[in-house]
């Protein structure tokens, strides 16, 4: 299913029996996983990301968490993609999950060009027990609750539980 939770886990969380529902449950556990992801800004199995940046300027990677900044690539002023050497650019990485891009002696940029900067990339790491729970609870609250709209029922907040277990895990900037 994904690399945070196997069908068969999720099944028996959910007390399924049958495999006649495995398309379901699969669907399920993956769009609970890319919630959890959102909400976290972090990703629960190592991926390629690319960060966007106007300019070259301090930034905050608060996505990740960042393992390894691949490449840094800009567009020159004559719109050519250039590839910034690795010594004009370094890091530090706050307590908080995030990782700080700094910027020396860089060249000039392409004008009329939204995002000339790309900085690629690996960020992700295993997800804790209380992310494997939040993905569980998500999905056996799609599963038992297929609509949108319950009738005849008393309103109750899966997604409050579910985000006070991922709280710990987000990755939030407030230095921007």
């Amino acid at each position: 299913m994904t690399d945070v939770i196997s069908l068969a886990d999720m099944k028996l969380f959910l007390r399924v029996d049958a495999s006649d529902e495995d398309d379901v449950i699969t669907a399920l556990g993956n769009a609970a996983v890319a919630w959890c992801e959102n909400y976290c800004n972090r990703r629960f199995t190592t991926q390629s990301t690319i960060f966007y940046l106007s300019h070259f300027r301090a930034a905050t990677l608060a996505f990740g968490p960042v393992t390894d900044i691949v490449s840094v690539s800009y567009d020159d002023t004559s719109g050519t993609s250039q590839t910034l050497s690795s010594d004009k650019y370094y890091t530090e990485q706050p307590h908080d999950g995030s990782i700080m891009l700094y910027f020396h002696d860089v060249p000039d940029l392409e004008d009329y060009n939204a995002h000339p900067v790309r900085v690629r990339t690996s960020a992700g790491a295993t997800a804790k027990p209380e992310v494997v729970h939040a993905v569980q609870m998500l999905v056996a609250h799609w599963y038992e609750n297929r609509r949108t709209v319950v009738t005849g029922t008393t309103a109750t907040s899966v997604p409050f539980a579910v985000e006070a277990l991922l709280s710990s895990q987000r990755i939030l900037d407030m230095r921007q």
